[in-house]
């Protein structure tokens, strides 16, 4: 299973992020979770 293949860019830069804090601004029905 690749947890990766459906997230566009922007989405994998925030996933993969590892260094230090990074805020994340998303708005209603804007695809921040998945069922």
């Amino acid at each position: 299973m690749n947890l990766f293949e459906d997230l566009n860019d922007s989405q994998k830069q925030a996933v993969s992020h590892i260094d230090g804090a990074m805020l994340i601004l998303a708005g209603a029905g804007s695809g921040k979770t998945k069922t």
